[in-house]
């Protein structure tokens, strides 16, 4: 029976467990789990909330807050399972999926199966069926026949901040020697105002 691992987000880089899980033989990774949280403090109690017979303890944040998170981690892991495992080991996306669009977010950031848990709790079981129809909506739009046609698609354009720092130097310095937009204040036309102004070349 196949072995997947739940990967937790409550570490500074989640490649090195799921390298771990991986190496020892698991079929996959799922990421992300809940992150460690307090909700708050009740400022006239003085107790942490929510509370239970006035204590609490620290619990997991889930839903749609998280998943900016989760998708980076996703990002992460599926550099590691290409580069180190040849794409013979498979990703599971979980982080705030509440709708066919969330879903494709992670299919296209490399994640081969997609979990919903805190938005079947919020809307019931009927946001699955909804899910399935908007995901094949997503597709239909972009004439996709399969997951395998789009799953991946987006992570080529990951770089580092070095590295978009330097692209768009370059896409201004090409800007200003082909002198494209205006090049001084003599050269408005009075209408326009702020498309002519971030046209301006001086600017880019």
């Amino acid at each position: 029976m196949p072995v997947w691992a739940k990967m937790t987000p409550n570490i500074t880089d989640i490649t090195q467990p799921a390298r771990a899980a991986l190496l020892a033989g698991c079929e996959g990774v799922a990421a992300i789990n809940t992150i460690a949280s307090v909700m708050g403090v009740n400022l006239t109690t003085l107790r942490p909330e929510p509370c239970v017979e006035g204590y609490s303890t620290p619990g997991g944040y889930s839903a749609r807050a998280v998943k900016p998170i989760a998708l980076a981690k996703a990002q992460a892991l599926s550099g590691l399972i290409a580069s180190e495992f040849a794409s013979s080991r498979s990703l599971s996306g979980i982080g705030g999926v509440e709708s066919g669009r969330d879903a494709a977010e992670f299919i296209l950031l490399g994640a081969s199966t997609v979990q919903v848990c805190t938005g079947v709790m919020t809307h019931g079981y009927g946001l699955v069926g909804r899910l399935a129809g908007e995901l094949q909506d997503f597709m239909a739009h972009h004439g996709f026949e399969s997951l395998d046609a789009f799953r991946g698609a987006s992570l080529p354009y990951f770089t580092t901040h070095s590295e978009l720092v330097r692209r768009q130097r370059a896409a201004i310095a090409e800007r200003r020697a082909a002198k494209t937009g205006l090049a001084n204040d003599a050269e408005w036309s009075g209408d326009g105002f702020v498309a002519e102004s971030q046209a301006m070349v001086s600017n880019q």
